[in-house]
């Protein structure tokens, strides 16, 4: 079993964000109605604010899958949907929701994401759009600084994968008789230079379970 790496901030996920984009493609091919995050949401405030929803389901499943880290991300994104709703002038079904799902994880931690998700799911209906931009979001925030375009998430996909994991040549004899690297080893070494900044985490830039060889990306 490969192991998970809990880290919600690193110098960047390549594989994770590759996930998020997929993700996002599908929401994208399920509704005529998405623009990126920071632009307009369709010209409904009321879209970003259940994009945080959206934003804080995606990360809360993250926590059942073992990244406990992002838990206090979750209720943050939870506390976002709340004052935008609240500012729209309306107390909505999007900060009710996002108030009820809050609490509990405030009070419980880990205990109640189970029911804050099924809160989320049952107290505002998400849409294919608001879910579509919140994985753009994601993918943002677990590969920063690397150029994604919102237009063009394959391609986005595509860019990635050959910057990050190259098909791995044919091993040599010499390699073989060393133990050669895995997939995953050689493209740590690849991380550019926007992901290095001088630290000596250039490693941890082939994904957050990938900066050691064997480990687990979400």
């Amino acid at each position: 079993m490969l192991e998970v790496v809990d880290e919600l901030m690193t110098p960047g996920c390549p594989q994770c964000a590759v996930k998020h984009l997929s993700a996002m493609l599908y929401w994208r091919a399920n509704t005529p109605l998405v623009t990126p995050s920071g632009v307009s949401f369709g010209g409904s405030a009321a879209i970003l604010c259940r994009t945080y929803l959206a934003v804080a389901k995606i990360n809360l499943t993250e926590v059942l899958n073992g990244y406990r880290s992002h838990l206090w991300y979750a209720v943050g994104a939870l506390v976002a949907a709340e004052e935008c709703a609240l500012e729209l002038g309306g107390e909505d079904c999007t900060a009710k929701t996002a108030r009820a799902a809050r609490l509990p994880l405030e009070e419980r931690g880990l205990d109640a994401v189970r029911s804050a998700l099924v809160t989320l799911t049952c107290g505002c209906v998400l849409h294919a759009n608001e879910m579509a931009a919140a994985h753009w979001m994601e993918a943002q925030r677990e590969l920063p600084g690397f150029s994604l375009d919102y237009s063009d998430p394959i391609g986005s996909i595509e860019r990635i994968r050959e910057e990050f994991f190259p098909e791995a040549p044919a091993a040599s004899t010499e390699d073989a008789e060393k133990g050669g690297e895995s997939d995953m080893a050689k493209a740590a070494k690849k991380a550019p230079a926007f992901l290095k900044k001088g630290d000596g985490k250039a490693a941890q830039a082939a994904c957050k379970g990938g900066k050691c060889k064997g480990k687990k990306c979400k």
